[in-house]
């Protein structure tokens, strides 16, 4: 997992505009990547990394200098993405959505279809378990920060993201047989 310089922050809760510009662009690249891979787009991922960016910026005086930023950080972006979520749940669509396939594909064509595949294949398993997922094998995170993070035991953790492993190789080995 991303290590931020503890005296950054301090330095960022401070004041010091050198400071957050050298934090938020530390930050920018993994966050920006957990909310794509939740969210599978751009716009949606672009939008929740500045409402997290700023979330952190308005609230920085609450975090707790003696524990580690990116636990916080990561807080703050699990639950930026769960209120999306939230909201998206309360929104009447009135506009299907083009861009989403209706039933997962059968298998892959080529290897320019895999990362489609494996977001259809992602996009089946429930927001927990596709969140363990990407966090231990996208955000390269131990299974007890995921644990942490996601408030459940260790064993709940690593059962979420084998049963996510063997999804996908079902998924993908449908097309084998």
């Amino acid at each position: 997992m991303l290590k931020i310089d503890r005296q950054l922050v301090k330095n960022f809760d401070r004041g010091d505009a050198k400071a957050a510009a050298m934090l938020f662009e530390q930050l920018r690249r993994p966050l920006f990547a957990y909310f794509y891979r939740l969210s599978g787009d751009r716009c949606v991922a672009e939008d929740l990394l500045q409402e997290t960016l700023l979330t952190i910026h308005s609230r920085i005086e609450t975090y707790n200098h003696d524990f580690e930023f990116m636990p916080w950080t990561w807080t703050i972006a699990r639950n930026k993405f769960f209120e999306f979520k939230r909201s998206q749940n309360r929104v009447v669509r009135l506009i299907p959505q083009l861009e989403k396939r209706a039933q997962p594909t059968q298998c892959f064509s080529n290897a320019t279809d895999t990362e489609a595949d494996l977001r259809n294949c992602l996009d089946t398993l429930s927001e927990t378990t596709k969140e363990a997922f990407m966090l231990k094998h996208l955000q390269g995170m131990t299974f007890n920060e995921i644990a942490d993070l996601q408030q459940i035991p260790l064993a709940t953790a690593k059962s979420r993201v084998l049963f996510a492993l063997k999804k996908i190789r079902e998924y993908f080995n449908r097309g084998e047989k």
